[in-house]
């Protein structure tokens, strides 16, 4: 048996063993106290068909007991009834409470089936703060599962770095620790030292001691014992360590990156707690840091934005998108935002008067040269969120940097042709600056993670046809010219286009091919209209984008919510909006971030997390299906050199 397995056989005991000490509040309603037995001797099957007898009455408990049926069905490995049980439930009927466990066990299920992608979309829809200490385990364990199925064992071993932090029991841990160390050491080498952060962080401690362990044998010791002391309280600084020489042979199966059906089986989360009556709002859940909330008092958010001038469209876009934000805040004491506009002032001037003024918090400045300037400001006594990025501001403590960079962007759909099993490109680009700039990117990303670029074709921005350029192109794929210049045909086109000129270049690279060759695109492909009667021009073109304008999100702060402005914003700036939206939602995130009390935060830009001072996203991906979009799940998370050997 893996350690993976061993991990959550043992996990899944614990919480039986938790629940059976609960038995006894039920026993004044007999169904629920035999199923409740049922459940807890391991009669899974027998304690579902009770739950199933309970939902058929009907009335508001109806999904509750669907939940509860559908829990039992996956521990007793009848995947197919628990996916019939959670398809007939209504998740927005349900109470909060419940909706999370529901996204709970639809993660786990899509696990099952070796879905990791689907999972993660499940996973990235929770709030966190509503779960529960063993929810939020289980939580970590879920995600460490959909990484290892991704192959992405980095990411795998950082929620085991949080699941063992939120565990006490001797066993777990040590499993879990053995766990950890497997998944970073199927990491090459050069990763694992490129990767290894600064900061004496759990994670950056299990690093070191993978490194120091792949030493020479005749250092070994010396090394070991050098780690013992730069790292004296962590949590492999004992039993683990102790008894590495007895289990260094253990390892974990890693799934590959297109699992099948017969995927390890996903870790069991734990019992959805029996009630005696439907589902009501009595339960409160689990209160979140005192740092959650945006402000104790009354107070100030700055907002720095150039309000006037060339950028004014752009800048009245993100404003929207904190305005919606601020609206639908129901803390009654929330901050004021006060917008102060940057054209023709100094930013570090008005950032010092807006520190006068009481502010508690800063958002801005929007353009990069003003960035720089902030950043060569001084010390930063209030905390700052800048809406772009420069290496002059990298570092810098209190001062944070969020942006939607199109090579950031680039990266996260290139990242997914890899995953796809792509490695050989042909890269289609504009013959314009911008291009240029793309073009370099793409060939360093793509070679970092060990792929190939066939060729490199241009055309020509705004033309009105494409029909030449695409014979051009195609004669480089399967099925085109057999005179291609390279040696290895390319396994997928990585087209840079926007939206206008995307659906007149696909149609004719389609046409002009005897087989269909994937097609890959950044984010301009996508104008924002997920159900335009043009988008049938770009039918079957994948591309990854926030989740916000891709119509993931919901409540008031969807796409589908704020319709009316989103139509009175210019296309090139809807992205800002979803921009808007996180620069405020994440203001009590950050010191949470910067903390390591949660590792990510799934805002309308992406799956945010912090890297120093820089705001990091994961988009999410999609593929046109006609004139709709069809969901790919979340981007995979990369690093350069990634999938290069071990020297």
């Amino acid at each position: 048996m893996s350690i993976a397995k061993l991990v959550l056989t043992l996990s899944l005991t614990l919480i039986l063993a938790a629940c059976a000490s609960q038995s006894t509040r039920y026993r004044d309603t007999p169904l629920i106290a035999e199923a409740s037995e049922r459940f807890r001797n391991g009669d899974y099957a027998g304690a579902s068909q009770i739950y199933q007898r309970l939902a058929e009455r009907g009335g508001d408990g109806a999904d509750y007991y669907r939940l509860l049926a559908a829990d039992a069905e996956l521990r007793a490995g009848n995947d197919r009834a628990a996916r019939a049980l959670l398809g007939a439930i209504k998740p927005d009927e349900l109470e909060e409470s419940d909706r999370q466990r529901y996204a709970l066990l639809r993660a786990r299920l899509d696990l099952n089936q070796g879905d990791a992608r689907q999972a993660m979309i499940m996973l990235d829809g929770i709030n966190y703060q509503l779960l529960t200490s063993p929810l939020r385990a289980h939580y970590h364990i879920l995600r460490a599962s959909a990484y290892n199925q991704l192959g992405n064992m980095l990411e795998c071993a950082r929620e085991r770095v949080y699941y063992g932090q939120l565990t006490n029991n001797a066993d777990a841990i040590q499993k879990n620790n053995e766990a950890i160390y497997d998944a970073l050491n199927h990491l090459p080498y050069k990763v694992l030292t490129d990767l290894q952060p600064s900061s004496q962080g759990t994670l950056g401690g299990w690093m070191a001691l993978v490194i120091a362990l792949r030493g020479p044998e005749a250092n070994r010791n010396a090394a070991i014992q050098a780690w013992r002391i730069k790292y004296p309280s962590h949590p492999a600084n004992g039993t683990f360590l102790d008894s590495f020489s007895g289990k260094k042979g253990n390892s974990v199966e890693i799934t590959p990156l297109k699992p099948s059906v017969g995927a390890p089986v996903a870790p069991t989360p734990e019992p959805i707690q029996p009630k005696l009556a439907p589902p009501s709002t009595s339960a409160a859940p689990t209160a979140a840091p005192a740092s959650a909330t945006p402000t104790a008092t009354n107070g100030i958010i700055g907002v720095m934005l150039p309000l006037s001038g060339t950028y004014a469209q752009a800048a009245q876009a993100v404003r929207a998108g904190l305005n919606a934000a601020w609206n639908a805040d129901t803390n009654p004491t929330r901050p004021e935002l006060r917008f102060v506009d940057t054209q023709g002032g100094d930013v570090g001037s008005i950032y010092r008067k807006l520190v006068e003024d009481g502010a508690r918090f800063v958002i801005g400045p929007l353009l990069k040269d003003e960035v720089v300037a902030l950043a060569r400001n001084g010390d930063f006594t209030v905390p700052v969120l800048a809406l772009n990025q420069a290496p002059e501001a990298n570092n810098r403590e209190g001062l944070y940097q969020f942006a939607l960079t199109p090579e950031h962007e680039l990266e996260q759909s290139a990242s997914l042709a890899w995953f796809d099993g792509r490695q050989n490109a042909l890269l289609l680009a504009p013959n314009s600056a911008f291009g240029q700039r793309m073009i370099s990117h793409f060939n360093s990303y793509w070679k970092s993670l060990g792929g190939k670029v066939a060729n490199v074709k241009t055309y020509q921005p705004g033309a009105a046809d494409y029909s030449e350029t695409a014979k051009k192109l195609v004669s480089n794929v399967p099925g085109g010219d057999a005179s291609a210049p390279s040696a290895l045909p390319p396994e997928f086109i990585f087209m840079i286009a926007d939206s206008r000129d995307g659906k007149l270049l696909n149609p004719h690279i389609e046409n002009q091919e005897t087989s269909r060759i994937p097609v890959y695109a950044t984010s301009l492909i996508f104008n924002g209209q997920a159900n335009g009667s043009q988008n049938a021009d770009l039918s079957g073109v994948t591309f990854c984008d926030s989740p916000w304008l891709l119509g993931n999100d919901s409540g008031v702060l969807s796409r589908q919510s704020m319709s009316a402005v989103a139509q009175q914003t210019p296309e090139v700036y809807l992205r800002l909006l979803p921009m808007g939206i996180d620069a405020y939602q994440m203001i009590p995130e950050l010191n949470l971030l910067k903390n390591g009390v949660q590792g990510r935060y799934s805002g309308a830009t992406g799956v945010l997390t912090l890297n120093g001072n820089r705001v990091n996203r994961q988009l999410h991906c999609a593929q046109f299906e006609g004139n709709t979009l069809q969901p790919r799940g979340i981007a995979p998370s990369l690093q350069p050199s990634a999938m290069s050997p071990t020297p």
